[in-house]
């Protein structure tokens, strides 16, 4: 018996013969994830943008973090209110929230974030503030106690004649005394600031909302493939078995 050498021309062959089996498994895939993609119910995206003000005097900016007041006050945006994804680009504050069931939760979930973070901003700004008073005061402490101790040596070395430490000691004086005053300075400032007039948010247009609706054609062309992959393999299965019957039927 000579072998049989299996050509191009016989699986188009079999494509034929089961061409049915194909067509009907393209119809049930496809027909299905239609069925599935109109069953999803329609949801909703927003964002919504905010205009982040500075009004920090240039002797806090270089004492405070910034950046930590506000990783704080998003943070705490996102744990109050589920869904909403806090972000914070340059001086612009975006907030989004997504798969909600109907615009309204959409913009209710936003305007309820909005406010959480007007409430939070100068919260974390008046701690950071509250800790920076406090180093402030320690530092003015310790200027306080070297200035009293260099007058107390300036005072010594000038009950004794001829001493040539004194104009150095005076000079020292000087500039602990010029540290002082900035010190002060800062802790006045400190102390008559209000936290809420520091940073001010300011927002950017309306929300923007959209449906975020499942893709149809997406959905349709990857189960039209797989129905026709699925079709292809069972019609090669279907003729298999088909050609073991008839040769049992034949032997028989």
């Amino acid at each position: 018996m000579e072998d049989y050498e299996v050509e191009l021309i016989d699986y188009m062959r079999i494509l034929w013969w089961g061409k049915w089996i194909i067509l009907g498994c393209l119809v049930v895939t496809v027909g299905l994830s239609a069925l599935f993609v109109g069953l999803q119910p329609t949801t909703y995206t927003g964002s919504t943008e905010i205009l982040l003000r500075e009004y920090v005097t240039a002797a806090t900016m270089e004492s405070i973090s910034l950046t930590t007041v506000m990783e704080f006050s998003l943070a705490a945006v996102k744990d109050a209110v589920p869904g909403i994804v806090p972000s914070l680009a340059n001086d612009r504050i975006t907030l989004s929230r997504s798969n909600a069931a109907s615009t309204d939760a959409v913009r209710e979930a936003l305007a309820q974030a909005e406010a959480v973070l007007e409430q939070q901003l100068p919260l974390a700004l008046a701690e950071e503030l509250g800790h920076l008073a406090v180093k402030t005061r320690l530092g003015e402490s310790g200027l306080l106690a070297q200035l009293e101790i260099l007058r107390q040596r300036l005072h010594e070395e000038q009950a004794a004649a001829g001493v040539p430490l004194s104009e150095a000691l005076a000079k020292r004086i000087a500039e602990l005394e010029s540290q002082l005053a900035q010190v002060q300075v800062l802790l006045d400032t400190l102390e008559a600031v209000n936290p809420g007039d520091l940073l001010v948010l300011s927002p950017i247009g309306e929300p923007t909302i959209r449906a975020s609706e499942s893709s149809l054609k997406t959905t349709l062309a990857v189960a039209g493939f797989l129905g026709l992959m699925i079709g292809v393999l069972l019609t090669f299965f279907v003729h298999y078995l088909f050609q073991i019957r008839t040769r049992e039927r034949q032997a028989s």
